[in-house]
């Protein structure tokens, strides 16, 4: 059995670990040889990412493969590497090997040039980190052994002799099939910015591959994959796009993000499975760490931003595609930009705190909590309250949590819209105090399972212990649902969907207010409550209910009693055309509201995404 000395940590490495509080005392695990667990991968693995530095000092990263056995240790810590490669403008076959198919060997003097690796298997999700320097590597072409039509195959040999390797765990990897096909490269675009093409590339793809180097001492190549979009675009001007992207919890080790403290140069790869296209990207990165990377990109604690300064997009550049799997279930939701769209987290506020006074449970799933909120709840109709449950339920870190693994990333903040009109007392209309407000919500999470459990008690604001308090960051969102003079207005919802209405009821007329309603015969129970609140909406509401099979159910009819029309079938087309509304407020699922702007074409439309 090989003995290997613990590696240290390099400077930037140790500056990645204080800046992120990582504990002192951690051993860096990564192999400074060619481990058996690389030597093993590498017969196996179907995939390689690879990365080098120009000429100029610009990292590059690629990726290469299509089948299994395309690498193996030859002895001595030598790799050697043989595979179809992309024929043209990829940049890092050019700076290896040349642009030229000519099979002539390119040998180093010296040390060699660096070059860095990933071996990565999308269907098991192993991947494996290696570092070396090239030994000799040729680029030539071979007539095609997959099907015997004659296509004629680049091909790359590469030799490189390995100082560091290291196994790394499977989250964040979305499983893919990898087979192999043809690489018929066409250079689409050769700019700083992104052309369309390249764009919807970025908003689709759930995987890239970076690589960083610690200048001419030290290189790493590895992955940063997530749900489709993770990775964002902050600008695309013609001086150079900048993109970036929220580093996940991961092994703590950053060394990555510690190459980049050290040299902030950058070079990705982003690759399309589907299409075969590739974006190659190079460019000068920014990391952003705690408050920092949270105004940047709410919900994050790190980010990382990275300014293009050269880019080429290459259509169907990959020798192979990649057959879509099951994602990881690592990942957390898309973490968008501030820039984006309104931040439901105001900055710089210190957090107050809500007491939670009581819950009412509405349906089996459905329930509405009343808080209090010192120095009075400041809203407006149709706004949302953020909520920070961190202090309940953060348990700190780990490196991996099957039972529950997407809490590795989640910060237990989550945003409901306020189901309470707004406004001071006296108002004989409003049931709360001023410092009081109301969310109505469904059990769907950690977060509202947690709340669930919690009955609260109105005792509570006279000082009695033990009421659960919860942190506050603010009320945000323009949703407010309004009639103009003489104007009739529809607002659509599904489900929980209706709570925007909710504190708009007191400013509206319902005489021109029609309120469609889809919900779920679990969920009558929260109708009846809206009726029962407001039985001046009977008149206008009508109910969608599906799952029912009778009409006799107790709710049902009890509804029908109140003068609501209940149709046990789903929203239809016909159900919106009402040349009397002038305008449609819609709150339901993607889908369905898809659905309604295909149905009212050019008719007048709000809907607010609360998909934070």
């Amino acid at each position: 059995m090989a003995f290997y000395q613990d590696m240290p940590w390099h400077d930037g490495e140790e500056k990645m670990h204080l800046a992120m509080h990582v504990p002192g005392g951690m051993d860096n695990p990564t192999v400074p040889a060619l481990s058996p667990q690389l030597a093993n991968h590498l017969q196996t693995a179907p995939l390689i990412a690879i990365g080098t530095v120009d000429q100029q000092g610009r990292p590059w990263t690629t990726l290469w493969g299509g089948e299994s056995g395309m690498a193996r240790s030859l002895g001595g810590g030598i790799v050697g590497i043989r595979t179809a490669v992309t024929g043209r403008h990829d940049p890092v076959v050019e700076e290896l090997v040349g642009r030229d198919p000519t099979g002539e060997v390119v040998r180093e003097q010296g040390q060699g040039r660096m070059v860095s690796g990933l071996t990565i298997d999308l269907v098991t999700r192993k991947r494996v980190k290696m570092y070396g320097r090239m030994v000799a590597g040729a680029l030539s072409t071979r007539e095609d052994e997959l099907t015997g039509h004659g296509e004629t195959v680049a091909e790359v040999q590469l030799v490189l002799k390995i100082e560091q390797s290291l196994g790394n765990c499977p989250k964040y990897l979305n499983s893919k099939r990898i087979v192999p096909t043809f690489s018929r490269p066409e250079l689409v675009d050769d700019n700083p910015y992104f052309s369309q093409r390249a764009v919807k590339l970025l908003e689709k793809a759930d995987l890239f591959f970076v690589s960083s180097s610690q200048h001419d001492l030290d290189m790493d190549t590895n992955h940063r994959g997530g749900p489709p979009g993770f990775l964002r675009l902050a600008s695309n001007e013609p001086s150079g796009a900048v993109v970036c992207w929220p580093e996940y919890s991961g092994n703590r080790l950053y060394q990555t993000l510690g190459n980049l403290r050290v040299n902030p140069m950058a070079g990705i790869c982003v690759p399309d499975f589907e299409t075969g296209d590739m974006l190659y990207i190079t460019g000068k990165t920014e990391i952003l760490v705690g408050a920092e990377a949270h105004v940047f990109m709410p919900r994050s604690n790190l980010a990382v931003k990275l300014a293009v300064t050269a880019a080429r997009f290459i259509a169907a550049a990959l020798p192979f595609r990649g057959t879509k799997g099951a994602p990881s279930p690592y990942n957390p939701a898309v973490r968008h930009l501030t820039t984006e769209r309104k931040s439901a987290l105001p900055q710089d506020v210190q957090l107050q705190q809500a007491t939670l006074l009581s819950q009412t449970k509405l349906t089996p799933s459905v329930s509405r909590f009343k808080f209090s909120l010192q120095n009075a709840a400041f809203y407006r109709p149709g706004q949302y309250v953020t909520l920070d449950f961190a202090a309940h339920l953060d348990i700190g870190y780990s490196h991996m949590r099957n039972d529950d693994p997407r809490s590795l990333n989640d910060d237990f903040v989550r945003t409901f819209t306020v189901s309470s009109a707004p406004g001071s007392p006296p108002d004989p209309v409003r049931r709360l105090k001023d410092d009081e407000f109301e969310i109505t919500i469904r059990k769907v999470g950690v977060v509202t399972d947690f709340l669930f459990k919690h009955e609260g008690s109105e005792l509570g604001r006279g000082g009695r212990g033990g009421e659960l308090e919860v942190g506050v960051k603010g009320f945000g969102g323009e949703f407010e649902v309004k009639q103009e003079d003489h104007e009739t207005v529809c607002f659509i919802a599904a489900g929980v969907g209706i709570t925007p209405l909710l504190s708009s009821l007191e400013s509206l007329d319902s005489s021109r207010l029609v309120v469609l309603w889809s919900l779920r015969t679990e969920d009558t129970g929260l109708a009846l409550d809206l009726l029962n609140r407001n039985p001046q909406l009977a008149r206008c509401l009508e109910l969608f209910v599906t799952g029912a099979g009778d009409e006799r159910t107790p709710d049902i009819e009890k509804l029908r009693k109140h003068g609501t029309a209940v149709y046990l079938r789903r929203l239809q087309k016909a159900d919106l055309e009402r040349k009397a509304i002038s305008r449609y407020y819609l709150c339901t699922a993607v889908p369905l509201r898809m659905q309604i702007e295909e149905w009212l074409p050019g008719r007048e439309l709000v809907f607010e995404d609360f998909n934070f």
